[in-house]
């Protein structure tokens, strides 16, 4: 393990996690887009919402 992977595995520990979009759900008006997003180090999946102004 060198020291950019363990660097990395150090920032999923404490929150910060480099996502990428694995699906979009658009919504109309006030509902706003809901993404499916996916850690590329850990492998977190969670969603999350956007809003459109």
């Amino acid at each position: 393990m060198d020291i950019l992977d363990f660097l990395q595995r150090l920032m999923c520990w404490l929150g910060f996690h480099d996502f990428r979009v694995l699906e979009v759900t658009f919504g109309f008006g006030e509902a706003g887009d809901v993404e499916k997003v996916e850690c590329k180090n850990c492998g977190y999946v969670t969603t999350r919402t956007k809003r459109r102004d």
